[in-house]
């Protein structure tokens, strides 16, 4: 009997990615039609004629967790593992499933991190990255995308739409390096029990186990015990990969652009150029970048221009493969920001609605993201001048108070905004600064709007100043904010 499946040779790259290609468009319950059909359960089988003699346990397609290792056991015939060689070890390629999403503004986006291997503390290379496991293991990889996002779908359905061999982009190489280096700094420091998701800006790491101390390991440079973690490539700039090398979207403009053949980072350029004019006042750089110093964004534009570019920073192709934000911060002389930073207003019905922690407001736009923090400082009264920049990222040590701020203000939505009236002011119930100290929850808007009853509204504002809650009343819109003091405290790098 002649059968397609596992006809490859596992010796030749090409052919193993031309045998990846039979997978595209097909459901994964037609590959196991095939394979239920066929007399040989494994590759080794096949290439040895042997028929196999396996009697495989009926399988749940409700385990979408599993997608993965079934097709490497059922469509390459190899039993998923944890060796340290690559899965495809005689060409040195790993072989990974991963989803994609389409969002509801019909954008793609990862669905996940790339998660690649564990990071060992003992035996990991710290010194050089091309001696790593890491690089020894997944040097090439073998990505299979598929929509993991479809209603009412189960694993029998999920179909392979692309198929990418990832063999670490060139250009991309300074920046990982760069995050490798901050990454192996912490565990020679004896700080592996630190060590967070936000560490990297293309490369990092993240816990891996079953939590709750059952997977602390030992480190070499300290005897405090480290969550077992894993190296990973972040799920931002997944989503650059999936947008602009898979699906071949347009290009986009890119921070690096006039410093080809230079081997620095996007943050070395970044330093560079922005702190080239540390000293100079707000308004010099006004008038040398001839920004309008009463428009609306005019730091973002002055940031933009000074960076040399035409669009925005947070579109440019570094930025989104970091999944990072621009943030211009005007502080005292002591350091002491002059206002709280607000984040993007959220919608309090989707906001409520949203119970998964990974797909919500919060840890999409806040939690998740990595900031480019710029510094004026206050020299003479309402005199500040350039001083510094700092990029920064949520730590795993802030996880537990920001999902917890996170999910009193769902409830607090859920339950009923509660107004309180004192004449043409409004107050609500939300978190707020004096009790939060790292996020809390205020109104987003110039003019204020708030439906006391149906019908009957208090404020200077307007409709297009609000949203809707979930009991009909329209509100004022709001956001998440940083308290000054938290980002006096990012600053001052107590929270590195």
């Amino acid at each position: 009997m002649d059968q397609n499946l596992f006809n490859y040779n596992d010796e030749d790259i090409d052919s193993v990615i031309e045998y990846s290609h039979k997978l595209l468009n097909r459901k994964f319950s037609d590959v196991m039609e095939e394979y239920n059909r066929s007399l040989y359960k494994s590759y080794d089988d096949y290439n040895d004629r042997v028929v196999s003699e396996v009697q495989d346990k009926a399988i749940s397609m409700k385990s979408k967790g599993q997608y993965g290792n079934y097709i490497e056991k059922y469509f390459y015939g190899y039993q998923p593992n944890s060796d340290s060689e690559a899965d495809f070890e005689k060409i040195g390629v790993e072989l990974k499933v991963t989803p994609f999403k389409i969002n509801k503004n019909g954008t793609l986006s990862a669905k996940e991190r790339l998660v690649l291997t564990i990071l060992n503390y003992m035996e990991e290379n710290l010194e050089d990255f091309y001696s790593t496991h890491l690089w020894k293991k997944c040097a090439k990889i073998l990505l299979l995308f598929y929509n993991g996002l479809i209603p009412n779908q189960t694993m029998k359905d999920y179909v392979i739409e692309k198929i990418f061999l990832y063999e670490w982009f060139e250009e991309d190489m300074a920046v990982i390096l760069e995050d490798y280096q901050k990454i192996t700094d912490k565990i020679k420091n004896g700080r592996a029990h630190e060590l967070s998701e936000s560490d990297g800006n293309y490369l990092s790491t993240c816990t891996k186990g079953a939590g709750k101390g059952k997977d602390l390991r030992q480190q070499p440079f300290s005897h405090e015990l480290a969550k077992q973690r894993a190296w990973e490539i972040k799920s931002s700039y997944m989503t650059y990969l999936i947008n602009h090398k898979i699906f071949n979207q347009s290009d986009q403009e890119s921070v690096l652009a006039n410093f080809r053949g230079e081997k620095k980072s996007f943050t070395e350029v970044i330093a560079e150029k922005i702190l080239s004019y540390k000293g100079f006042s707000e308004q010099e750089l006004y008038d040398r970048f001839e920004v309008n110093p009463k428009a609306k964004g005019k730091n973002s534009t002055l940031i933009r221009k000074i960076l040399g570019l035409t669009g925005d920073l947070d579109k440019t192709k570094e930025f989104q493969k970091a999944n990072m934000n621009l943030r211009v911060i005007r502080v005292d002389k002591n350091n002491l920001p002059k206002e709280d930073s607000p984040f993007k207003t959220y919608c309090f019905k989707e906001l409520a609605a949203t119970d998964s922690w990974v797909s919500s407001h919060v840890y999409n736009e806040i939690y998740n993201k990595r900031f480019l923090f710029v510094i004026f400082k206050e020299i003479e009264p309402k005199l500040f001048v350039l001083d510094s920049i700092k990029f920064w990222g949520f730590q795993d040590r802030q996880l537990e108070e920001i999902q917890r701020v996170w999910q009193e203000t769902r409830q607090i939505i859920s339950d009923g905004v509660k107004l309180t009236q004192n004449g043409n002011k409004v107050s609500t119930n939300f978190p707020q600064s004096k009790i939060n100290k790292i996020l809390f929850t205020k109104l987003h808007a110039t003019n204020t709007y708030y439906e006391i009853d149906k019908g009957k509204f208090v404020g200077k504002g307007s409709l297009s100043d609000t949203d809707e809650l979930p009991d009909g009343r329209r509100i004022t819109k709001h956001s998440f904010w940083m308290p000054k003091k938290f980002i006096k405290e990012i600053l001052d790098g107590n929270w590195d």
